[in-house]
């Protein structure tokens, strides 16, 4: 069973002999289902969830190796897309790799995908981290907003937006309509376009 919630505190500070009785007060109060199922939980392991810093570059100096997935843009599972955007990374650097005719083309190559990725990803990253926030909200004014903003999807009426990012229209077609291979493609002939009128 996996349970999240916001804690600002040190995970330096945190304690392993002290982590089941901290969860269960965590919960202390909520719905009587939630509160009983905890309650049988008889050990835990508690462990932050954490994004990766923005880097300068995901490209070694010698411009030979890159990273991706996880070591490149580590993010929280807010938006369940830290696997999915490892596998854009594949499929945008294979489309990319197919269009160099030889090793002396890679160095542009790996720039291209560093440049289109660290967007992509990098709004990723953000989506889920709000996502968290959204979810997150303590009883009160915003977490009323969010419900009542949620309210038509969940009772199956149709809707134009939702604080729900999972099923917002808008965020569906930016995170889920993304087609790694072909914005790869469109990457790379704007560069060359840009390299050309930048020789002549």
């Amino acid at each position: 069973m996996v349970l999240s919630h916001r804690d600002t505190s040190d995970p330096s500070s945190w304690r392993q002999e002290t982590s089941l009785d901290d969860m269960k007060k965590e919960f202390t109060g909520w719905d009587p289902k939630l509160t009983k199922v905890i309650s049988l939980i008889d050990s835990c392991l508690k462990w932050p969830l954490m994004s990766g810093a923005t880097m300068k570059t995901w490209v070694c100096m010698e411009r030979n190796l890159v990273m991706m997935g996880d070591a490149a843009h580590a993010m929280v599972p807010y938006m369940s897309q830290g696997a999915a955007m490892a596998v854009e990374d594949g499929a945008a650097l294979a489309s990319l790799l197919t269009r160099i005719s030889g090793p002396e083309e890679l160095p542009f190559a790996l720039r291209v995908y560093e440049k289109t990725r660290m967007k992509r990803s990098g709004d990723m990253q953000r989506a889920s981290m709000v996502n968290g926030l959204i979810w997150h909200f303590p009883d009160g004014p915003e977490q009323e907003a969010r419900d009542a903003s949620m309210r038509a999807e969940v009772e199956g009426r149709s809707f134009s937006w939702s604080s729900n990012q999972w099923s917002d229209p808008v965020t569906q077609w930016w995170a889920y309509g993304y087609d790694a291979e072909a914005e790869a493609g469109r990457a790379w002939d704007r560069e060359v376009s840009r390299l050309l009128r930048s020789s002549l």
